[in-house]
């Protein structure tokens, strides 16, 4: 394994909690993250002469509650959506994440494996205790510091191509996004990772600049085909909804889950040229799934739009290819 050019020196590795503190404390951030370290092989390259599409794994972390986990998976599928122009793959999509099946599961999928690199984020979380006192008062601060890992590997091979190395502090009771929406601690450190991994491994897939995919909040796929129905599926979708989407409103959420449809719309990003408005609520049309947030951001990223019903005010709009194919 070599180093980047981009890499920190090593020896700088273990102050980086101490530099991120000092920022902390001088311009009033909740969250800091230091650079990436990029570790690829030499011949990584030739060993990925194409990659269509990043199939991201779920995260794997030493802490935090299965809710937790499941909140950090779905952020960081989010990620590497938008962060890849919807050349993206989530594990959920696949039968199983084992390594000996994926790339069967891709293959089921339409997908080359071959083609197609594996992102495998591994985090680690601890704590410490800064104390400073000012005229006799001290004030005590709790601090969480997050390195995380992500592994690249293609995903008809078990050989590491390469991995990203970064950290983050954060406070101990910090959100996981702050006010603004931005990601904060080990979202943060996560996020720098995947982006940095597609610079290094995929640069061809990062979108230009105005380009960017509707962000949409996903009912749980688990909750699909479930024994109950009525009230008690609505109740079922809202509480696995507020895990996963802790950030957004109650209400929203509320419509979503006691709706039919697949997604809420936060922001349309290039669908707004096509009529859509944050806080539709979009479902296929004829019977027609339209899978996951990742196979719809893959069919955009194809040039194509799938046909849809949008569910807005009471009232239920019609997107047809035939439309489509005039907005164009």
């Amino acid at each position: 394994m070599t180093m980047t050019a981009r890499a920190r020196p090593s020896k700088a590795a273990p102050a980086a909690p101490s530099v991120a503190l000092v920022a902390l404390v001088l311009v009033g951030l909740t969250a800091g993250c230091g650079g990436a370290i990029v570790h690829t092989r030499a011949d990584a390259s030739s060993l990925i002469p194409h990659v269509s599409a990043v199939l991201a794994l779920p995260p794997r972390l030493g802490f935090g509650r299965t809710g937790d986990q499941r909140r950090v998976a779905r952020r960081t599928g989010d990620t590497v959506i938008q962060a890849s122009g919807g050349h993206a793959i989530l594990g959920d999509e696949l039968p199983s994440v084992d390594p000996e099946l994926i790339a069967d599961g891709l293959r089921a999928l339409g997908e080359d494996p071959e083609q197609i690199l594996t992102f495998s984020v591994i985090g680690a979380r601890s704590e410490r205790v800064e104390r400073s006192g000012v005229g006799g008062v001290q004030a005590v601060r709790r601090f969480a510091d997050y390195v995380v890992r992500l592994d690249v590997r293609r995903a008809d091979r078990p050989d590491l191509l390469g991995s990203i190395e970064t950290f983050a502090t954060a406070f101990a009771d910090a959100p996981d996004v702050d006010s603004a929406g931005r990601p904060v601690g080990l979202q943060q450190a996560i996020d720098q990772a995947v982006r940095q991994a597609l610079t290094s491994f995929a640069p061809h897939l990062i979108p230009a600049a105005g380009a960017a995919l509707p962000t949409v909040v996903e009912v749980p796929i688990r909750t699909e085909g479930s024994a109950i129905s009525g009230a008690l599926a609505a109740v079922d979708k809202l509480r696995k909804l507020q895990v996963l989407y802790p950030e957004l409103a109650a209400d929203d959420l509320a419509s979503l889950a006691s709706s039919k449809a697949r997604f809420l719309i936060i922001n349309p990003g290039r669908l707004a040229a096509l009529g859509l408005a944050p806080g539709d609520l979009v479902n296929g049309m004829g019977g027609q799934s339209l899978g996951g947030r990742a196979a719809l951001a893959r069919t955009l990223a194809r040039g194509d739009t799938p046909a849809m019903t949008i569910d807005r005010n009471g009232g239920r709009l019609l997107i047809g290819q035939t439309l489509i194919a005039r907005a164009r």
